[in-house]
Parts: C-alpha cells; sequence; structure tokens
C-alpha cells in the first residue's frame, strides 16, 4: 500500500474561529454506516473487529468492557466479534478470555463488522498499514493514541477516512473527562489567553501524549508551534512541552500554552489538571480507583467511539486530528532534533518519524517488519 503523496497533502491547518471548529468540507463525509438499530429500545450490539497486539488496551480494559466476563454487567453496546494479532498467541488468549473469533489475515474482517478497534501500542509505525483496508472499505475506525509517528502516515489515514466516507477517530481517555466538558461549557475557547496544565504519567511515548490531548481538549486547536524539554523521554516525569498558539483574533494576539509531566502541586496525586487564563481558573481530574477508573476514565470514550459506529458522526474534523497528531510528533522532533528548540508545525518535516516505541528488538515489532518492511524512525535500537 503507498503512502499518499504529501505534496498533495500539504500545510491545510486553517485559521481558528470563535468556535474552535476547523472549517472543512471534507471533515463530515457521507460516512457509511454499517451498523443499524432496529427500534431506539433495540438490544442489538455494534460487532466491532479488533487488531491487537500485546501493547494494547483490549486485553486488560476495553475487553471485559465491550464483551464483559460471567458476573460483570454489561456497559456499551459494543461486542468484539472477531480479532487479529501478530502475535497469534495474544488473538488466542483473547479469544479464550472474551470469546472473539481469531481470524488469520490483519484486513480479514472488512465487510465483516461493523466498526473497527486498532489498538496496538507497539505497532504505532505500523497503524497506517493496518488501519487501510477498513478505511478503503469505509468501515467506521478507531486507532488508539498515538495514531501515527509522523505526518505523512497521518495524513494517509486521514485521507483515506475522507475519500470513502469512513468516519475515523483517535483519542487519548483524558479528553473525554467530565473536566474538559466542565471546562468548555463554562469558558469561551476565544477567551482563553494562556494555561498550564498537569499530566501525571510514565514515559513521554506511551503516556505524556495524555497531557498533550488533554490540554488540546480543553484549550483547542490552532497551534503555531511546540517544543519539548526533557532529559529523558522515557522517564519523562518533569519534563515540559510549551505550545505557542496563533492569534484566535480576540485582540490578545498569540499565547503560549505550558504541559507539565508531573502533578500540580498542593493537591495530591492526580492524573491530570489545568489551570487557565484569565481568571486564574483551575480544573482537577481527581485520581480515584476500582469502579470509577470505568466510568469516569474508561468509558466515556468507549461511548463516544460507540457514538461514532452508530451515527457515522466525526467529534474531530480530520484537520484536529492532523494537528494535535502534529503537536505530539512535532514535541518529538524538538526533543530530538532541535535540542528542545521551538517548532513550527508549518515547518514540521512531512515523513520525519518517530520510531517504534520500542525500536526493533521488540519481537512482535519483528514481526510486522517482516509482514510490512521496516519502518524508519528517530527509535530504533536503544
Amino acid at each position: 500500500m503507498e503512502i499518499i503523496d504529501s505534496s498533495q497533502t500539504r500545510r491545510r491547518f486553517l485559521k481558528i474561529g470563535a468556535s474552535m471548529v476547523f472549517v472543512t468540507s471534507a471533515s463530515q463525509t457521507e460516512s457509511k454506516v454499517r451498523f443499524k438499530r432496529k427500534t431506539p429500545a433495540s438490544h442489538d450490539l455494534v460487532e466491532v473487529g479488533l487488531i491487537l497486539g500485546s501493547g494494547g488496551h483490549s486485553t486488560g480494559i476495553w475487553g471485559r468492557l465491550l464483551n464483559p466476563p460471567e458476573g460483570h454487567i454489561r456497559r456499551t453496546g459494543m461486542i468484539f466479534t472477531k480479532v487479529w494479532s501478530a502475535k497469534r498467541d495474544v488473538a488466542e488468549s483473547f479469544s479464550k478470555n472474551f470469546g472473539a473469533e481469531v481470524v488469520d489475515n490483519f484486513d480479514g474482517m472488512v465487510d465483516k463488522v461493523d466498526g473497527m478497534f486498532v489498538d496496538d501500542f507497539n505497532a504505532v509505525a505500523y497503524n497506517y498499514k493496518l488501519a487501510a483496508p477498513y478505511l478503503d472499505a469505509g468501515v467506521p475506525t478507531f486507532v488508539n493514541r498515538p495514531f501515527a509517528d509522523s505526518l505523512i502516515k497521518t495524513r494517509d489515514m486521514a485521507e483515506r477516512s475522507k475519500r470513502s466516507g469512513a468516519p475515523l477517530m483517535t483519542a487519548s481517555s483524558y479528553e473525554h473527562l467530565k473536566e474538559v466538558y466542565t471546562l468548555r461549557t463554562t469558558v469561551k475557547p476565544e477567551e482563553i489567553t494562556g494555561y498550564e496544565a498537569w499530566n501525571y504519567v510514565s514515559d513521554y511515548y506511551s503516556h505524556g501524549i495524555h497531557g498533550l490531548w488533554w490540554a488540546y481538549a480543553c484549550a483547542g486547536g490552532g497551534i503555531h508551534a511546540v517544543s519539548l524539554k526533557s532529559v529523558n523521554w522515557r522517564k519523562s516525569l518533569g519534563s515540559v512541552t510549551y505550545v505557542v498558539y496563533k492569534d484566535r483574533g480576540n485582540g490578545t494576539g498569540p499565547f503560549l500554552g505550558t504541559i507539565h509531566e508531573g502533578e500540580i502541586e498542593y493537591t495530591g496525586h492526580n492524573p491530570c489538571a489545568i489551570t487557565i487564563q484569565p481568571g486564574n481558573r483551575t480544573y482537577i481530574h481527581h485520581a480515584a480507583g476500582g469502579w470509577t477508573h470505568d466510568e469516569f476514565l474508561w468509558l466515556p470514550m468507549l461511548h463516544r467511539i460507540q457514538w461514532m459506529f452508530e451515527t457515522g458522526g466525526m467529534e474531530q474534523t480530520h484537520d484536529e486530528i492532523v494537528e494535535k497528531c502534529a503537536m505530539f510528533i512535532g514535541a518529538f522532533y524538538s526533543h530530538f532534533e532541535m535540542a528542545g528548540k521551538m517548532v513550527s508545525l508549518d515547518k514540521l518535516p512531512e515523513d520525519w518519524a518517530i520510531g517504534s516505541p520500542y525500536g526493533y528488538n521488540d519481537d512482535e515489532i519483528e514481526l510486522y517488519a517482516k509482514l510490512f518492511g521496516k519502518e524508519k524512525g528517530k527509535i530504533k535500537q536503544e
């Protein structure tokens, strides 16, 4: 499969307006919804296919929420019915625990499911190839964070989605926290003139992105440049991402957002927080264990994925997906190539790639390399 020529998809970041929604004719395509509920009260389930890796979330979290084991109640209207993994034993283990049928080929679920999950954190560099058959066929598709490791791959999936009408989504669970909606309903995005955000995580690749996309969901887009100050991205506590926003036309000019990889002071451990200006208003998502992780952290995003599968709607435009991915890729480019200096998203090289999170020492990545060939990337072997 060929990656779409980047020369045909050069910078399309549009000036953000007061609505904080990008104006684009392609973001609302004629979607090919494959699931039709018989009646509003029917208990029909959206049948979902799964591309799963040992680095996926479905084994420990989403599997039991879509395919609840004995003794657990059903809390979504979706069910995993088919699964493929580059490591056959991973698929077979998932099948044993949750009942999904194992398929032999990664593209073997086209026309057999209502929607797709691409969920293998280890395979970020290959997501664009794994998702391609489903996007080309018009299958609504969710690709787990961080979606892609380069801009050209990000645009490839966005363009396939546009052409076929397949609804597309990638997200952090933090983007769907209650605090995001509280902020967005009490403060108009165009009123924001700066922010400081906090994200208590492990390494930058796997969980640092939560803080970036949490800030993006809270403050919106229209990003000019990013930089990442970090001694070691693999131990990102203490790392700082700076985000320069374009003038939103409110008379205040460009402004700065700062994202700290650590917890906000004086509040105790919490996953994320943000203080916005003007007004020094702070929104904190406090950590809690047990069933609250399901109810307030995991399920809100799953319900939005189900909404996409059932309605064909996209909660973010293709341009917003590209921009928030560029925010993440640009931060890594700043760290690896620019010694932490600011990088304009308009000047971020389209084909520069972060690489696979664990290089090519990981046996799962070797399986992908045998299937598709090796992908270039800054992270190769560490």
